[in-house]
């Protein structure tokens, strides 16, 4: 299973800073990094795909701090996800 995530952020720069500082409680809650966009017209939209091995734990990551509200600098001003499988 895998977790595509869409990030709203003021700096995509900083935002990416914040996002990569966050890899242990990623790798605790059980995500890797698969991929990470940008939007190719617009420095305010980041989006990321994520392996999944356990969604509970990953729910989990995604309610603490709202996955990087607390931590991201306050450059992120939404979020959605989605957990996604191969159809």
């Amino acid at each position: 299973m895998q977790m595509i995530c869409h990030f709203e952020v003021s700096d995509f720069t900083k935002w990416k800073t914040a996002f990569d500082a966050d890899h242990e409680a990623r790798r605790d809650a059980g995500l890797g990094v698969l991929q990470i966009w940008r939007d190719a017209d617009s420095t305010s939209h980041a989006f990321v795909l994520l392996s999944v091995n356990d969604r509970d734990r990953a729910q989990a990551w995604i309610k603490r701090s709202d996955a990087l509200k607390g931590d991201d600098g306050g450059t992120v001003s939404d979020e959605s996800y989605y957990f996604i499988e191969t159809a």
